[in-house]
């Protein structure tokens, strides 16, 4: 994705945040930033658009949404999530995690070995 479809993607979801997400929003936000993700099959640019201590949001072309990733050096993602979740869906998880106390926001698994099940039995 580029900048340009990017920032329309957030314009666009910045509409929809209730007042609670928006206020949030427009405290945690930064303008897009591409950082690096390393993965055992190459290094990936990610689309960064906001910093939560060690966490950003995060756009996932691959997935087609946003995330809570996580970063140890500014610049490089270690961990990403899911990817899958609109924008206002990614500030909501951090607003729930900020009441709560813990990560609302699903991650993603790490593959498990073996065979994929096909659900036929």
């Amino acid at each position: 994705m580029n900048e340009v479809a990017l920032w329309e993607l957030i314009n666009e979801s910045r509409y929809r945040m209730s007042l609670a997400q928006r206020r949030l929003w427009d405290l945690i936000r930064i303008d897009p930033e591409q950082w690096i993700h390393r993965s055992p099959t190459g290094n990936v640019s990610i689309w960064v658009v906001a910093l939560i201590g060690r966490g950003v949001i995060s756009y996932n072309d691959a997935e087609n949404g946003f995330d809570r990733s996580s970063f140890v050096q500014y610049g490089e993602i270690v961990e990403l999530g899911w990817g899958q979740d609109e924008l206002e869906g990614a500030v909501q998880h951090v607003l729930n995690e900020l009441e709560l106390g813990y990560r609302t926001a699903p991650g993603i698994s790490r593959p498990q070995p073996g065979e994929f099940p096909d659900g036929k039995r």
